[in-house]
């Protein structure tokens, strides 16, 4: 009987089975980071909620049904992701010393695009096209002097909208 089970599981399992959770951390960290852009008084306090309710959704995301277990790579995509975002964020920092807010916002705006590329091993190809689109808001940012909050609440809501789908409509995309 529980080998019955196995298969049934195993037909089933979702290639991205961290989707959902990675769209409810998206769905934090969007709606944070928009509020943080309308209410710029209170601008931190809702950057730090957001991505408070980011993680603690995601992590609550564990009591949906399951769409599989996470394998190595999707694990080592995530933590791989993190670590090289980190690592970037680090580097603006250092590089961009005596430059304007602006400049160093998008710059981390970008670097937040890039780390979505390679966390596609851990949700597939709909963050990974989310990295594309972030990155493509903060260089159109960085090379224009269209007001800063422009370029944060697009990016504000392309991290809603693609947390959403992955949500609620987890599709089984692949790279292939």
């Amino acid at each position: 009987m529980s080998h019955v089970h196995m298969v049934l599981s195993a037909v089933g399992d979702h290639p991205y089975p961290l989707i959902r959770g990675g769209g409810l951390f998206l769905i934090g960290v969007g709606t944070g980071f928009l509020l943080s852009w309308i209410f710029r008084t209170y601008w931190l306090q809702f950057l730090i909620g957001g991505f408070a309710a980011g993680f603690v959704g995601s992590g609550l995301s564990a009591l949906l049904p399951s769409l599989g277990s996470p394998s190595f790579a999707h694990i080592a995509g995530l933590v791989g992701s993190f670590v090289l975002e980190a690592g970037l964020i680090y580097l603006v920092l250092s590089r961009t010393k005596g430059a304007d807010d602006r400049t160093v916002l998008l710059w981390i705006l970008f670097v937040v695009g890039v780390h979505f590329l390679p966390m596609g091993l851990a949700h597939g190809p709909l963050i990974t096209l989310l990295g594309v689109l972030t990155m493509a808001n903060a260089a159109a940012g960085l090379r224009s002097n269209a007001p800063l909050p422009v370029f944060g609440v697009i990016d504000a809501l392309l991290k809603l909208g693609f947390g959403a789908v992955m949500l609620l409509g987890h599709p089984a995309l692949t790279f292939t």
